[in-house]
C-alpha cells in the first residue's frame, strides 16, 4: 500500500492478485488518507468478502437518503424564493450568497464524496466545513459568520422543498470577535497614515479623510455619490443596514470639505475607481490594496486595517464625550454593545473624576 500525491489530493496505491490498483481518498490531509489507506489493509485481511465489506463499511459512510442533488441547491433556493415572494434581493447579495453555497459544494465533493444530495448535509459536515473556513482558509472572525449566515438562509429556505431536510448552520455561528480583534489608530498613525496615502494616491487620501471624519465603512466612502452631499451634509444608507433601513445623516466638517474640493466631477461617483472595483470585485481593498498605505506609513501591526479609521472615528467621537447615542446615529450601530466595541478611549479622566467624588 503506497500513499501519493496527485495534484493537491492524497491517492493510494495497492494490489490485488498481482493487478495494480489507484483510488483517490478524496482528501488533501494525510491522517485522513493514511487512515483511508489503512481501512483498505484491514480489509484485505479478512477471511471472508462479507467480513471485508462490513469493515468498508465503517469508513464509507452511507449517504443518506433524498431526492435533491447537492449540486441543484442554487437552482432550487432560487425557485422557492420567487415562490415565496422573498425574491427582492439585491444582486450583490445574490452574488455573495452564491459563491459561499459553491464553495461549501467545492469542498463537499472534495473532502466529503458520499454527500450527494442536499438532504444529507448534516450537522457534522456543516461543522467541517465551518473548521475548514477556520483553519484552511483561515477566514477572519467577521467573514466565518457572514459566510455561515448565508448558508443558513439558503438552508432555511431549503426546508421547504423536502422533509429531509433541516439547517446545520444556525448553530455554528461563530464568537464575533470583532471588537477584540479591531484597532483604534493613534493620532500620531493617522498623521502617518495620512501622508503616506498622499504619497501612495490611487483616491486613498481623500477616501481616509472621510471615513476618519465621517466614521463610514470603506465600502460606503468608494461607492459614495455625489448625490449623496447635500448642501453641508452627506446622506446615505449604509450597504450593510440597508435591510434595517438605518440611514444615516453626516455633517460635512472642515476636513471634508477641503478634500471635497480637490476631488473632480467626473460622474456620478466620487472615486470611480473604487466604486467599479467594489461592485465586480467586492471589496475593493483587496484589488488596490490598502495595506501599500500601512506599508508606506510604516505600520505592519496585522491589527491594522481600513476598517480601522472606523475604530478610530468612534473612538475620537469617544474622546470628546459624544455620548452613546449621538455615536450610533453617526455610524449606523443600532445596539449600544457594538457601539461599545468601537470605543478603544480609556476614559481615564472620567473614571478619575468618578473616584476622586466617591473618595469625598
Amino acid at each position: 500500500m503506497t500513499l501519493y500525491k496527485r495534484g493537491k489530493t492524497w491517492w493510494v496505491e495497492y494490489q490485488v492478485d498481482g493487478v495494480r490498483h489507484r483510488q483517490t481518498t478524496h482528501t488533501q490531509k494525510y491522517n485522513v488518507a493514511k487512515a483511508w489507506a489503512s481501512q483498505i489493509d484491514t480489509a484485505k485481511k479478512m477471511p471472508t468478502f462479507e467480513e471485508a465489506v462490513a469493515v468498508l463499511k465503517m469508513f464509507y459512510k452511507q449517504p443518506v437518503e433524498g431526492f435533491l442533488p447537492i449540486d441543484s441547491a442554487w437552482d432550487v433556493y432560487i425557485e422557492l424564493a420567487k415562490a415565496t415572494g422573498k425574491a427582492a434581493i439585491s444582486n450583490d447579495t445574490l452574488r455573495r450568497r452564491k459563491l459561499v453555497l459553491s464553495r461549501f459544494i467545492e469542498w463537499v465533493k472534495k473532502e466529503r464524496a458520499t454527500i450527494r444530495t442536499i438532504e444529507a448535509v448534516t450537522g457534522p459536515v456543516a461543522a467541517g466545513f465551518a473548521t475548514y473556513l477556520a483553519n484552511v482558509l483561515k477566514l477572519k472572525t467577521k467573514t466565518r459568520i457572514n459566510n455561515i449566515a448565508e448558508l443558513n438562509t439558503i438552508w432555511k429556505m431549503l426546508e421547504h422543498a423536502s422533509t429531509g431536510i433541516r439547517s446545520p448552520w444556525a448553530s455554528l455561528r461563530p464568537q464575533d470577535v470583532d471588537g477584540k480583534f479591531g484597532k483604534a489608530f493613534t493620532p500620531a498613525d493617522e498623521r502617518r497614515i495620512l501622508e503616506a496615502a498622499r504619497r501612495v494616491g490611487k483616491d486613498w487620501y481623500p477616501i481616509c479623510v472621510i471615513m476618519r471624519h465621517s466614521g463610514q465603512r470603506y465600502g460606503d466612502v468608494a461607492r459614495l455619490t455625489w448625490a449623496n452631499i447635500d448642501g453641508d451634509i452627506i446622506r446615505l444608507t449604509p450597504h450593510k443596514t440597508t435591510r434595517h433601513k438605518i440611514a444615516v445623516t453626516i455633517p460635512i466638517t472642515e476636513p471634508i470639505r477641503e478634500v471635497l474640493k480637490t476631488i473632480p466631477k467626473t460622474g456620478d461617483f466620487l472615486f470611480p475607481l473604487h466604486a467599479d472595483l467594489y461592485d465586480q470585485r467586492g471589496p475593493a481593498s483587496r484589488i488596490i490594496p490598502f495595506r501599500e498605505v500601512l506599508t508606506a506609513a510604516g505600520l505592519k501591526d496585522a491589527g491594522y486595517t481600513i476598517h480601522s479609521w472606523r475604530h478610530t472615528a468612534a473612538t475620537r467621537l469617544a474622546e470628546t464625550g459624544a455620548d452613546i447615542e449621538t455615536r450610533k446615529a453617526l455610524l449606523g450601530h443600532r445596539v449600544d454593545a457594538t457601539a461599545e466595541r468601537y470605543d478603544h478611549d480609556d476614559h481615564l479622566d472620567a473614571k478619575r473624576a468618578a473616584l476622586e467624588r466617591a473618595a469625598r
